[in-house]
């Protein structure tokens, strides 16, 4: 049985596919981060879902793959089951018609659900496919994440070097945008898998790498995108993080490094106990956000 359900077939354009996958390949949250904003901002109409049955661990300790609830006053108001959600929107200009999957990396199965995306590609006349995801990087939060790409075609790699992208370089485990890419390339069909770096000592999301991909595909797309609340949630996250690094001159020395290591293309951190620098930050940073004035720091 096909895990696919599309509620509607709209007529599109030759239309792009964006994939953006929560848990393991989600760091800084750009992967979701990128198709919530996109899904939102053009107002992409709801045309189906792909099954996430047989697909996740419900008992996982990744909440990504954790049913939802929502419980007021001791009743329980809604529980949802993880879904991988499709959207399709139109464009009016330049920029091409978009199908949107905001998904799950999948537990186990990942045939499956490939096959499931496939059958939405055929289905609705896909012509290209993108992937965003995130990883940890030993990258300063005052220079500008680096976005590496991979393509599917010699064409749309050269194409990318147009761009300010690096080719990918990567050798290990593995996510479900490159198992995805990995089929659209045996298939024949374009794709493009986009990664960006997120400092190791912010965990959560972080606007900045969102906002660094978002551009490159409004860039890429000929597509405006309003993307000033980035802008303004970076400018927050980085004042409240200098007041830390101005506080602490070993914290101060160990961004000095990072930045030097960055800029001059160095292989190796610069040595420093990571869990200890992750571990000051996030403090400062849950005690910034309980007590906003900071009166009590």
């Amino acid at each position: 049985m096909s895990k696919l359900v599309l509620n509607q077939r709209p007529a599109l354009r030759a239309p792009h596919l964006i994939a953006g996958f929560a848990g393991w390949p989600d760091g800084g949250g750009v992967s979701t981060g990128v198709v919530d904003f996109l899904t939102s901002y053009l107002t992409a109409e709801p045309i189906g879902e792909i099954s996430a049955s047989e697909l996740s661990i419900y008992t996982s300790h990744a909440l990504a793959s954790r049913p939802m609830v929502k419980i007021q006053q001791g009743r329980i108001e809604s529980l949802h089951f993880p879904a991988n959600e499709v959207y399709a929107w139109k464009s009016e200009g330049e920029a091409p018609d978009l199908v949107l999957l905001q998904g799950i990396e999948p537990d186990w199965n990942w045939r499956d659900y490939v096959e499931a995306v496939m059958q939405c590609i055929d289905a609705l006349g896909v012509q290209r496919v993108y992937t965003v995801g995130g990883y940890l990087d030993y990258a300063p939060h005052t220079r500008i994440p680096r976005i590496s790409a991979l393509a599917t075609t010699e064409a749309l790699l050269n194409t990318l070097q147009t761009y300010d992208v690096e080719l990918h370089e990567y050798e290990g485990p593995t996510s479900i945008q490159t198992y995805l890419l990995a089929h659209c390339q045996e298939v024949g069909i374009e794709g493009v898998g986009l990664w960006a770096g997120t400092p190791t000592y912010i965990q959560g999301t972080y606007p900045k790498v969102t906002h660094v991909v978002l551009e490159f595909l409004s860039q890429f797309w000929q597509l405006p995108l309003e993307l000033s609340w980035f802008e303004e949630q970076t400018a927050e996250l980085e004042s409240t993080l200098h007041e830390q690094i101005d506080s602490s001159p070993e914290l101060a020395e160990y961004i000095k490094r990072l930045e030097h290591a960055y800029d001059t293309a160095e292989s190796e951190p610069p040595e420093m106990e990571p869990d200890a620098i992750v571990d000051e930050i996030q403090q400062f940073l849950r005690r910034r956000r309980e007590n906003p004035l900071g009166d009590d720091l």
